[in-house]
């Protein structure tokens, strides 16, 4: 099975070809998305998974069984769904253990190495600790209003690449190609899913493209909008609503505390309803009330009439 996968980057979108001669599969993205899913991808939820692939592989050493195979090339249809990077992974096994096949898995350790699976995981740990390091340093908003090429020089000077904590660049397979009528990039040709990563900070870099922590979920996205944006566009909760749906209505919240007509309505409301509880108004008057103050405070709220107006109104 010959396949091909390639990553390039045209105007704000980013996309992936991948497949083999039979089918080919195209997937778009907005720029540096890919890459943040990665950033907090639980990838420990999917460590069984690599686990149970590797000891399939140990076990397919010495059994050569077909069975075994088959349930390999399952694990890895399932971690593929679970981001678009570990498509790469499967293309990859998938044609490794075809050409095992072949071989009857005569030396099936050198073509199908288990740890180069069962890494996986404690890899992608690392990279993302790497990555979240580099923008704090570099990209974050907060971080010293310097120029990024300073930065990034102050950062790597005197430090490992080898260190667990510093990001390592690597040499990429890259190609300029003709992507279109119109268009030709720079095209990669990744053998990992390091080289991914690589390719798309490298683009952040160049770009020079901010980064904010969101005031919600705590987690990065870049600034592609307005600089002062502190809420992402990440869904957050189950009904479907982002961090920034969230946050505006955080802010609505405060401007309503604030505004000096809903704390006298807030202060009239209390009064009139605990007056329920001891016979002074009923339920139907209280609510007839409550209608009417809210269509009054909104007047208030908007400058249609005057706050002393508003609160004589109440009383």
């Amino acid at each position: 099975m010959a396949y091909s996968f390639k990553v390039y980057i045209s105007g704000e979108k980013e996309y992936f070809e991948y497949g083999n001669e039979l089918k080919t599969i195209k997937k778009g993205f907005a720029f540096s998305q890919s890459l943040m899913d990665l950033l907090y991808l639980d990838i420990t939820s999917y460590s069984n998974l690599f686990e149970k692939m590797g000891a399939d592989l140990r076990q397919l050493y010495s059994e050569k069984d077909t069975r075994l195979a088959d349930e390999i090339r399952k694990g890895l249809d399932t971690i593929a769904k679970k981001h678009i990077y570990f498509e790469l992974v499967r293309l990859d096994w998938l044609d490794r253990l075809e050409q095992a096949e072949e071989k009857k898995f005569e030396n099936a350790i050198d073509l199908l190495p288990y740890k180069k699976l069962t890494h996986i995981p404690s890899e992608i740990i690392t990279i993302q600790d790497q990555v979240k390091h580099l923008l704090e340093n570099i990209l974050d908003v907060l971080s010293p209003k310097e120029p990024v090429q300073k930065k990034m020089a102050e950062y790597y000077e005197g430090k490992s690449t080898n260190g667990l904590e510093i990001f390592p660049f690597q040499p990429l397979a890259l190609r300029f190609e003709r992507l279109d009528r119109k268009t030709f990039t720079e095209v990669l040709y990744p053998k990992g899913i390091y080289e991914i990563i690589d390719y798309f900070i490298r683009e952040c870099l160049t770009r020079e493209l901010p980064f904010r922590v969101c005031k919600n979920c705590g987690k990065y996205f870049p600034l592609t909008g307005h600089i002062n944006t502190e809420y992402c566009d990440r869904p957050f909760d189950s009904a479907g609503r982002t961090c920034k749906e969230i946050g505006a209505l955080r802010v609505w919240e405060k401007k309503k505390k604030e505004n000096p007509a809903f704390k006298a309505y807030s202060k009239a409301y209390k009064k009139r309803f605990a007056w329920i509880k001891y016979g002074k108004i009923t339920q139907e008057a209280f609510y007839e009330w409550s209608e009417q103050a809210r269509k009054m405070r909104e007047q208030c709220a908007n400058g249609k009439i005057s706050l002393e107006e508003f609160k004589e109104w109440l009383e």
